[in-house]
């Protein structure tokens, strides 16, 4: 599981047969726009490639985004899992319509109309709602945050959630919400207190699905991997991370895909 939203741990316990590891990210950077998402994809395919030499049999990035999964695939013959991929599929196979509320902002959409796009039952989808102003992305890593809020479990986070899941059912006449970000996972269960449609977290249908996939697939392959330069991702984040100037490049202080900074 690539831990690409900073979890302490999964949010299922594993079923028989299966052993989840928690691979972190050494560079993270938000995809607020198309050109951090470069990067975004860039400190994923790094950490797959490590997860990939460590003889993992699936895997699986925890993110809506589903960062750098087809590059991800283009490096070896495991399952590769994406969670938005694999919650709008389950979306679309149990529902006729679905909508998607975020905490994110809406200058972020491109990020839903590339995975509704992409993906099979994406068109199912009637309308992307968004709780956050651009505002939200200067709170980010700190106490007065969305994610933070969230982890404590706010209720007038979680109130004012609910609200615009309850807005976007009235306006898209859908028949569930998809949670659009696997960081809403701490409100999932309050928000489906709240409500009388089926709430869908992401991060865990994509936990699952890496399950199944986990149960059905055959052990790591060993076969030489078509890229001609594998390895290369790790090498240039790499040397990122040992360049002398690397202080000065623009971070954020996040655990929801956003640069954090270590050498290993």
């Amino acid at each position: 599981m690539i831990n690409s939203d900073g979890k302490t741990a999964p949010v299922a316990p594993d079923p028989a047969g299966v052993e989840t590891t928690l691979h972190e990210l050494r560079f993270r950077v938000l995809a607020r726009t198309p050109y951090e998402h470069l990067f975004t994809e860039l400190g994923t395919l790094d950490v797959a490639e490590r997860a990939i030499d460590d003889g993992c049999d699936v895997v699986y990035v925890d993110t809506f985004g589903d960062y750098a999964v087809e590059r991800i695939r283009a490096l070896t013959s495991v399952p590769v899992l994406g969670a938005g991929e694999e919650s709008i599929r389950h979306a679309a196979r149990a529902h006729e319509s679905f909508s998607i509320v975020t905490v994110w902002p809406e200058s972020m959409r491109y990020l839903y109309d590339l995975r509704l796009t992409a993906t099979p039952g994406g068109r199912q989808c009637r309308g992307v709602h968004h709780l956050s102003d651009d505002d939200e992305l200067e709170r980010i890593g700190r106490r007065d945050g969305v994610k933070a809020r969230m982890g404590r479990h706010e209720g007038d986070i979680v109130d004012d959630l609910a609200a615009l899941c309850r807005r976007a059912l009235d306006e898209d006449r859908s028949e569930a919400v998809l949670l659009g970000c696997t960081c809403m996972s701490p409100v999932a269960d309050a928000l489906r207190d709240r409500l009388d449609v089926p709430v869908l977290d992401p991060s865990a249908i994509g936990l699952a699905a890496a399950h199944a996939a986990a149960l059905e697939s055959t052990p790591a392959s060993t076969g030489t991997s078509a890229v001609r330069h594998a390895g290369l991702a790790g090498a240039v984040v790499q040397g990122y991370l040992n360049a002398e100037q690397a202080e000065s490049v623009w971070v954020d202080d996040c655990g929801v895909c956003a640069i954090t900074q270590s050498v290993s």
